[in-house]
């Protein structure tokens, strides 16, 4: 019996838009090769990557931030009231110590007889704790804004200028756009309106003002709600007579749950901000009076809820319509800044749809591309190609490191790029 020639499986001109077809034609290939049943299992959908890597570090950033002080409310609390430490959250074993619980030298909590608290140092410390989240949370919402925005408006920019290689490769530390570093742009909305090369808009100032707000309310309520657990935690261990081991990981366990809401409220604004913002950044580019459209585009890894949506045209408004379904040549649907979900149906936003949703929009039909859109397409290489050659010719005229703010390179950008295009078609 002669053995199978080896299979070849060459995977080319893969994008956004036709991975998910690709994949499974590939893996149908290899199926009917090797003589085995194909068979496709839903995956659960964890967390959708972000567009570029400086995304996701922006976003361990602000996500995590409450993780440390956490940390530090669960040592001052467990010293204070004598209780041993838990390292991991998940324990299958009790540590068993049922020795008597004290606060400064005195008995506050015996868990053999459920003796109640004795003295008010117990509230004294819940409302340091209230005090020093207050205090280490006061400017929260608004650096989580305005890092969200400046992130939006500069990729966008950057994109028309850079080449997809670099904007992989984009840090936090080191992120610069006109001179400036973005720990300087990220100090006031001064410094973002100073770079950007004109102030944020009324409208626009109102819009982030009014996400601020929200956030900050979203901030105040962990703040109590983190209050309020470490008090129930150890006022349910008295009733319930548990030993102080047990109280220990009951409160170890609930700041870990707290950390995690935390987390889907920073990491959804996050992505819902710096979204408007590029949108916004779009818009503003455009003609006066010039139709804006836009194209959602999902990352590979995204839910089928998301896939479903991926690569619609949507039209944008500058004001919330009475229904998003639109007469139009080239878009069914309109987005617009504040546009609500709707229970029971998916309803296209300029943020995110779920928890962990990555996805987001680019500006489709107008006459220039940038990193993103390529990228987005499948044809990367085409516009790097078209980036280095414009550089190189913009050197040759004794400018070193033309940018947006050079004058014709951006269109020359474009116009190598869609020669580069055309050459391949």
């Amino acid at each position: 019996m002669n053995p199978q020639p080896p299979l070849e499986l060459v995977i080319s001109g893969i994008n956004t838009g036709n991975y998910r077809h690709k994949m499974m034609k590939a893996i149908r290939t290899v199926s009917e090769y090797l003589g085995v049943p194909m068979t496709a299992r839903k995956m659960e959908h964890a967390h959708e990557p972000y567009f570029y890597a400086i995304q996701q570090e922006l976003s361990d950033q602000w996500t995590g931030y409450y993780q440390g002080m956490l940390r530090r409310i669960y040592g001052t609390v467990i010293e204070a009231l004598g209780l041993p430490p838990v390292e991991v959250e998940t324990m299958r074993k009790a540590l068993g110590d049922s020795g008597i619980l004290k606060y400064r030298g005195r008995i506050i909590y015996n868990p053999e007889t459920g003796e109640p608290l004795k003295n008010k140092d117990f509230d004294n410390l819940i409302e340091a704790i209230q005090k020093y989240l207050n205090r280490n949370t006061k400017e929260l919402s608004k650096q989580i804004l305005l890092d969200s925005m400046a992130i939006g408006k500069l990729l966008r920019r950057m994109a028309k200028y850079q080449s997809s290689a670099e904007m992989n490769r984009l840090k936090l530390d080191g992120l610069k756009y006109r001179g400036r570093t973005f720990d300087w742009i990220r100090q006031d909305i001064k410094n973002l309106n100073s770079v950007l090369g004109q102030p944020l808009s009324g409208p626009e100032m109102a819009r982030y003002q009014a996400a601020q707000d929200y956030v900050a309310h979203l901030v105040t309520r962990s703040n109590q709600k983190i209050r309020d657990d470490i008090k129930d935690t150890v006022l349910r261990g008295i009733i319930e007579k548990r030993t102080k081991a047990q109280v220990s990981q009951d409160l170890f366990n609930r700041l870990g749950g707290l950390n995690r809401d935390w987390k889907r409220i920073a990491d959804t604004e996050i992505v819902n901000t710096s979204n408007l913002a590029g949108i916004l950044q779009e818009v503003n580019d455009a003609p006066k009076g010039e139709r804006v459209y836009f194209k959602r585009y999902e990352l590979p890894g995204c839910c089928s809820k998301c896939a479903k949506v991926n690569g619609v045209i949507a039209l944008w408004s500058n004001t919330p319509l009475a229904d998003d379904k639109i007469k139009d040549p080239y878009a069914s649907v309109a987005i617009w800044e504040g546009k609500p979900q709707e229970k029971g149906r998916t309803v296209l936003v300029t943020g995110t749809l779920h928890p962990n949703c990555r996805g987001g929009w680019l500006r489709w039909g107008g006459k220039q591309a940038d990193a993103m859109t390529a990228q987005v397409r499948g044809k990367a290489g085409k516009w790097d190609a078209a980036i280095e050659q414009a550089r190189e010719e913009y050197r040759k005229q004794g400018t070193e490191n033309p940018n947006d703010q050079t004058p014709g390179y951006i269109d020359r950008i474009n116009e190598l790029y869609r020669k580069k295009l055309g050459e391949e078609e």
